[in-house]
C-alpha cells in the first residue's frame, strides 16, 4: 500500500507546501489536521520511520470506544498491512493514510482502504495468501467477537478462509480479487464488512 503515497527514503520531517497539497489529495484532511498529526508524528520519532510499538498511542484515540479494548490487534494489523517494505518502521503519509482509515465514515471509501491494506504488494489483486496474512493478523480480534457473520467464516482457521473468500468475491474467476470485486462485496454483504471493520 505504502508504495501508492510515498517515495522511497524520504523522511517528510518538512511540511512543504507540495506536501501538503498531496496530503489533503490522499487524505482530504485540513492543512490543520495534517499539520497537527505531522507534530505528533515528529513527537515520537526524529528520523521519520514509526516503530510498531509506537502505533498503537497514536491511532489509539482514532478508534471507536468499542474497538479500543482490541487497539494492539488492530494497530498490529494496519501497521503490518502499511510497513510495505517489511523493515519494522512506517513512514508519516503512511501514518497518515492509516488514521485516514479509522475516520472515514463513507462504506466506498473505507472499502477502498481495507482493500488496500489487504493488497501488501499494490498490485490492485488481492491474492488467496494476502487475505490469509490480513485474516491470520486479525485471528485474535475475530475470537473476541460474538458475530455469527465471522465466526461463520472463519471458524476453521484463516487459510479456509481465505479460500472460501476468494471463491464467493472471484466474480471473473481470474483467482484473484480485483478492487471493485471487493467493494461491491463490502457495500452487499454483512459477513465482508464483519471480517474486515476494524
Amino acid at each position: 500500500m505504502g508504495n501508492l503515497f510515498r517515495k522511497q527514503g524520504v523522511v517528510y520531517k518538512t511540511l512543504s507546501e507540495e506536501l501538503l497539497a498531496h496530503c489533503r489529495t490522499i487524505t482530504n484532511f485540513t492543512d490543520q489536521e495534517i499539520h497537527d498529526e505531522h507534530t505528533k508524528f515528529f513527537s515520537f520519532t526524529d528520523d521519520g520511520r514509526l516503530k510498531k510499538s509506537h502505533m498503537e498511542p497514536l491511532i489509539g484515540e482514532y478508534l471507536p470506544s468499542t474497538k479500543k479494548k482490541h487497539s494492539k490487534y488492530l494497530t498490529d494489523c494496519v501497521f503490518l498491512a502499511i510497513d510495505t517494505n517489511n523493515d519494522g518502521y512506517i513512514d508519516f503519509l503512511e501514518y497518515l493514510m492509516s488514521i485516514k482509515f479509522f475516520q472515514t465514515e463513507s462504506p466506498i471509501e473505507k472499502a477502498d482502504f481495507v482493500f488496500r491494506i489487504i493488497d501488501k504488494n499494490g498490485d490492485n489483486h488481492v491474492t488467496q495468501k494476502e487475505l490469509e496474512r490480513i485474516l491470520k493478523c486479525l485471528q485474535d480480534y475475530h475470537k473476541s467477537l460474538s458475530s455469527i457473520h465471522v465466526q461463520d467464516v472463519v471458524n476453521e482457521g484463516p487459510k479456509p478462509a481465505a479460500s472460501a473468500i476468494v471463491e464467493k468475491l472471484d466474480e471473473d474467476k481470474s483467482g484473484v480479487i480485483n478492487v471493485s470485486e471487493f467493494v461491491d462485496a463490502w457495500l452487499k454483504d454483512e459477513s465482508i464488512r464483519a471480517l474486515f471493520t476494524f
